[in-house]
């Protein structure tokens, strides 16, 4: 084995809508990444289904392209870990290969079975993609061996092992109270425990790489594949956030606000989850916006085509010019706000007038996100829960301007780290945890997690967002109990 210091750690994250391969030091920087977007299935009303070919295929990609690079030695990579989307279930045969997509979280539909336990299955969101084929492919279910979690098929894939760990298990079968397989749920679903994957633990070896895997991927065979964990979880880890009153917010596809909590907490209206950690006996409560990077995306494709093909002219990111048309519309966007709640057709633009443009709109969208964050954070302090700081990350923190009006409209200090999504980085502190590489969590992180800037509440914005946030609080209740029949 090489030094501490020579050694690598490869991480594959398969995200909603694409994988990435990175490499880290043990300093906690990348050494070398590669990213391919993978296409989701929408073919009918809320479907959203994924091809597990194209999660194998984008893997193999992406990881013979980051270990073919002159820069790397194969040979220093002394781990892999793997962090993924979660809620997202996969059949499979008895050899371990798919037997139709994958549902993935995103999608809405709802079989009769699931109606008939909708409370047993509301959270458990897996349950209900089960009982979907169950129900509506009963020829798939039939042939089904196993229900994989997207990790577990990455792993079996790495080395021969159908496994998963307590964050992705947490959707399906797991009881959250012994962080232990429900027997007594699967027997009254009628779908028993030997459908699923073996429950590992986090920052745990699974399993070596195989000579088959090497080939296709690059990575060195008989390596150790150190168990990782669900994207949320990896990424307060990987910011760093290790104790109460800290938290992460990830502005990604959706946003996603999670701190450690010591035991299960329950708000009035129903809208945080309790999730275990990737840390061994942890917990986290977790607020969700469905709608994040999707609506800017929306906001590109019908009115941005001017930035688009400007940036396409210059090799530059269209979203770059979004934001820099944002930064032009005064915060509280001149009264002009957005309900971002599109996934489900519940999204509005209200205070609409004459004099608001192209920048007050997307202004409106990014602060949208925060009046959402802010009514998670208000609801957690609800129940007991003071967060004193926030620890930002995904594609969305990459803008100054919107990292701002986060830490503007929360009234909370932000803090950007070195990396811009965690996801990837805690994974690599889970795999430096499994070779022990360092004594304790928490020096792990010290070694690996480094901050790039710290932001302080502009508080002659706080008015504007104020008033902002008030409209947006009164559309939600309005709209609270339409919103609940999603959460």
């Amino acid at each position: 084995m090489s030094k501490k210091t020579d050694q690598l750690i490869a991480v594959i994250d398969l995200g909603t809508t694409g994988n990435r391969s990175v490499l880290f030091n043990t300093q906690g920087h990348e050494v070398a990444k590669a990213y391919r977007e993978f296409p989701t299935v929408t073919e009918e009303p809320e479907q959203a289904e994924q091809d597990a070919h194209d999660w194998w295929r984008t893997t193999q990609e992406t990881m013979r392209e980051v270990t073919s690079r002159k820069s790397v030695d194969p040979k220093t990579i002394s781990a892999v870990s793997v962090v993924t989307q979660r809620a997202t279930l996969l059949p499979l045969d008895n050899t371990g290969s798919p037997l139709a997509r994958a549902i993935t979280w995103i999608d809405m539909r709802i079989s009769p079975s699931a109606k008939k336990y909708e409370e047993l299955v509301k959270q458990r969101t897996s349950l209900r993609r089960a009982l979907w084929f169950k129900d509506m492919h009963p020829e798939v279910f039939s042939k089904t061996s196993t229900f994989a979690t997207p990790d577990a098929f990455l792993y079996h894939r790495l080395t021969g092992m159908l496994a998963s760990d307590l964050t992705n298990h947490d959707f399906g079968i797991l009881d959250t109270e012994t962080f232990k397989l429900d027997e007594k749920l699967a027997e009254e679903l009628e779908l028993p425990i030997s459908l699923w994957p073996k429950l590992v633990h986090s920052g745990t070896i699974v399993g070596e790489i195989t000579k088959e895997a090497e080939t296709t991927t690059g990575l060195p065979a008989g390596i150790p594949v150190v168990v990782g964990g669900g994207d949320q979880q990896c990424a307060t880890l990987g910011l760093g956030v290790l104790n109460q009153g800290e938290a992460k917010l990830t502005i990604g596809t959706g946003t996603f606000i999670i701190t450690p909590v010591e035991k299960i907490l329950k708000d009035p209206l129903g809208v945080l989850f309790n999730h275990p950690h990737v840390l061994p006996n942890q917990r986290v409560l977790e607020g969700v916006i469905p709608d994040t990077g999707t609506i800017l995306r929306w906001f590109r494709d019908q009115f941005g085509h001017v930035e688009v093909a400007v940036a396409a002219r210059l090799g530059a990111d269209p979203y770059d010019y979004i934001m820099d048309q944002a930064a032009q519309a005064p915060p509280g966007s001149d009264g002009l706000s957005l309900f971002p709640f599109l996934t489900w057709s519940m999204g509005t633009i209200q205070g609409l007038g004459f004099h608001h443009s192209r920048a007050h709109l997307a202004r409106a969208i990014l602060e949208s996100v925060a009046y959402a964050a802010r009514f998670s954070i208000d609801t957690m302090f609800s129940i007991g829960v003071t967060l004193n700081e926030l620890r930002l990350d995904g594609g969305g923190a990459r803008s100054g301007l919107w990292r701002q009006i986060l830490c503007d409209v929360t009234n909370k200090p932000c803090i950007y780290t070195h990396v811009d999504e965690g996801t990837a980085l805690g994974a690599a502190i889970l795999a430096s945890l499994g070779l022990k590489l360092f004594p304790s969590v928490e020096e792990s992180v010290k070694a690996m997690v480094h901050q790039r800037e710290i932001l302080s509440p502009n508080t002659e914005n706080a008015e504007a967002y104020n008033q902002g946030y008030s409209r947006f609080q009164q559309t939600l209740m309005n709209n609270i109990q339409e919103i609940l029949k999603h959460v």
